[in-house]
Formats: structure tokens, C-alpha cells, sequence
């Protein structure tokens, strides 16, 4: 004997919605994940890349000890003005103009104690280098050789956005230094 199996419609559509609305979920997942793949490889390279940034009179990096407080590995900028040379790079192929640069040295912890330094490089051709140098910046601070935050500094270098003159992207470096003018510089760093 032939047994009949009998499928109720209201199951049938209560599974087949299921079904479907997993498959439509599946599809919008992998479609938001390729489009934001896609969105992040545009990105990784800046239009303006910071190659080196470098301090003169040179810093030094060892491990400073205030009281029972050591920081190590701890750079070290030991007078009480210095200057910054930053080399950037043009990684497009447009020529770009009136490039705003920025530099903001911040004592950390105070942030009504700071020094801004706009500038401008004036033209930067499709893949060229150019060096912007900020000269005679004035320490806010100086641990003197017994205050591990007294001389804590960020400094921050910033390219400013110019639709106008071809730069569509910000891009932004920092690094901490501290400045303790009881150091002593080793005679094998060149002192200015």
C-alpha cells in the first residue's frame, strides 16, 4: 500500500521564508564585506607620505630615572630649542600646490600649553620629495632631572586637506619625546 504524505502550505512558506532570508542575509554580508575590502585597499596609501622625521640637535634615546619612576627607552631632546626637518613624499600622479603642513608640539598632560606652526610647501610634482623644516622650536617643558612628566612633549605633523591644490587627504605622524637638559650627550652624538 502507497502511503500519501500531505505538506501543509502555511510549513511549507514558514521554511522557504526562512530559507530565504538566510540567503539574503548570506548575500548582503558578502557583498558589505568585498565593498568595504575594496574601500580599505583605496586608502592604504596616503596622497602625502611622511618618509622621515628627524630632530637637530639630535635626540638620544636611553632609559631616564626620576625618583622611583624609569622610562625606558625614553627620547631624549636635550637643549631648549631644536629644529625638525620632515621629508614627505607626492605617491600621486597629480602635481599639487599650496600644500598646508602643520606642526603642534603639546606638553603632555597640558593641553593649554602648546605651540602651533602652520606652514606651506609651495608646489610637490607627481612622486617628488621635499623637505619642510620648522626651525628654533621653543621646549615647553624640561625635566630636569627630576620630573618624569614635567618634560613629556607630543609633537604632531599634520598635511592639512586643498581640494584647491590637489590634496584631498589629511595625513598625520606624532611621537612622544621628552626633553631633560641635565642629560649628558654621549661624544659619539653630534651636538649642534
Amino acid at each position: 500500500m502507497a502511503k500519501i504524505i500531505a505538506i501543509n502550505r502555511k510549513y511549507f512558506v514558514m521554511v522557504f521564508s526562512i530559507v530565504a532570508i538566510c540567503l539574503i542575509g548570506y548575500a548582503g554580508l558578502s557583498f558589505w564585506q568585498n565593498t568595504n575590502a575594496s574601500v580599505s585597499k583605496v586608502n592604504d596609501v596616503p596622497e602625502i607620505k611622511m618618509l622621515s622625521i628627524t630632530v637637530e640637535p639630535a635626540s638620544i634615546v636611553q632609559d631616564l630615572t626620576y625618583g622611583s619612576v624609569t622610562l625606558k627607552g625614553a627620547q631624549v631632546i636635550t637643549t631648549k630649542t631644536f629644529d625638525l626637518i620632515a621629508t614627505v613624499q607626492n605617491t600621486t600622479a597629480k602635481k599639487m600646490t599650496n600644500v598646508p603642513v602643520e606642526l603642534q608640539v603639546t606638553l603632555v598632560g597640558d593641553d593649554t600649553n602648546k605651540i602651533t606652526s602652520p606652514g606651506t610647501l609651495p608646489s610637490l610634482e607627481p612622486g617628488a620629495t621635499a623637505r619642510v623644516a620648522f626651525r628654533q622650536i621653543k621646549i615647553l617643558g624640561d625635566a630636569a632631572g627630576k620630573s618624569a612628566t614635567a618634560g613629556q612633549h607630543l609633537m604632531t605633523l599634520s598635511i592639512k586637506p586643498n581640494p584647491v591644490g590637489g590634496v584631498d587627504q589629511a595625513t598625520e605622524a606624532s611621537f612622544r619625546f621628552t626633553v631633560d637638559t641635565t642629560v649628558k650627550v654621549p661624544s659619539t652624538v653630534k651636538k649642534q
